[in-house]
């Protein structure tokens, strides 16, 4: 079973780019995509997105930081544990650069192998 690749693009032959069902690709995407939707973003599941775009303007060091990650680890939990198992989740606020970074290790639930996404969200 195949599922529409993020960000949307074309294959060689034209066709919408696909990735496997439950592949690292596949949960990369899903994982990207929860992190960068806004809370209330989408009209028919509102509860679904975390706080990350709202904390890029708050403060960036200490209960800040501490909430923003157990908020991820929730979200992900609740949102894609059925899919993939959360090893370790690490936020980091580069104020010299101006970026907010999340580290995310992860392993599908049918394979043991950890892998690793970088977000990056740039401060305005």
């Amino acid at each position: 079973m195949t599922r529409l690749a993020f960000p949307y693009g074309f294959d060689a032959e034209g066709h919408s780019r696909t990735v496997a069902y439950a592949s690292d690709a596949h949960l990369r995407d899903m994982l990207e995509l929860l992190i960068l939707t806004r809370l209330g973003e989408r009209v028919m599941r509102p509860e679904l997105g975390s706080p990350v775009l709202q904390m890029v303007f708050g403060a960036g060091e200490g209960p800040a930081a501490l909430a923003l990650q157990a908020s991820l680890e929730a979200t992900i939990a609740q949102e894609l544990g059925h899919l993939l198992k959360l090893h370790d989740l690490t936020t980091q606020f580069l104020d010299a650069e101006g970026v907010l970074e999340i580290v995310v290790h992860f392993a599908a639930r049918a394979r043991p192998q950890v892998s690793r996404l970088v977000v990056r969200t740039d401060l305005p």
